[in-house]
């Protein structure tokens, strides 16, 4: 595996989605991480360490993507490197509902983008192209 190449961390209920868009980056070159839960995705964020997280808000069992979020964003280690870098990866938010509804709650949490239910894969390689360059 190279050393430049960047990880993608998926966290959603709906494994299929996982499934897709691990296959679509995988195809590009990317690292794919995937949890179907937000507890399952913290630990894959600390194990893994992603460059990017794609985060489903509305997870019906288990921690919620919002509740994730809250806990990355408050991380704590004592190696402090680590915990920047958990604290600030960038997260792109999946989400069924309105996401203008939303917008204002995602920017409180700090969030990188968003991109809504049902969505286009080209959109959604953009998007985290876009996100990546920024890191």
């Amino acid at each position: 595996m190279p050393d430049d190449q960047k990880c993608i961390l998926v966290v959603d209920d709906e494994d299929d989605i996982c499934q897709i868009i691990k296959a679509k980056f995988e195809a590009l070159g990317y690292r794919v991480l995937t949890a179907n839960d937000g507890a399952e995705g913290f630990d894959k964020t600390e194990e893994g360490r992603p460059d990017c997280v794609l985060l489903d808000v509305r997870i019906p069992h288990g921690m919620d993507g919002l509740t994730y979020l809250r806990k990355i964003r408050s991380y704590r280690h004592d190696d402090l490197d680590l915990e920047a870098r958990i604290r600030k990866t960038p997260v792109v938010v999946l989400t069924g509902v309105g996401a203008a509804t939303m917008q204002p709650l995602f920017e409180l949490e700090g969030i990188s983008g968003f991109i809504e239910k049902p969505f286009d894969l080209g959109n959604l390689q953009s998007k985290i192209e876009h996100v990546l360059k920024l890191r």
